[in-house]
């Protein structure tokens, strides 16, 4: 009985490491090639215009 839950053990254990190192490389892909996005200033949508007198 105790070579089975040792069994069961191993086996959650390989599968967390293994879900672990994955989820790892997916998150650390995404992260290193950071997106450039223009500053919120120079969007003309955004631009606060005075108006005339």
């Amino acid at each position: 009985m105790l070579w089975l839950a040792a069994q069961v053990f191993l086996l959650c254990l390989v599968s967390f490491l293994a879900g672990a190192a994955i989820t790892a490389l997916a998150t650390r892909r995404k992260a290193g090639a950071p997106e450039s996005q223009e500053p919120e200033e120079d969007r003309a949508w955004n631009k606060v215009t005075e108006p005339a007198p």
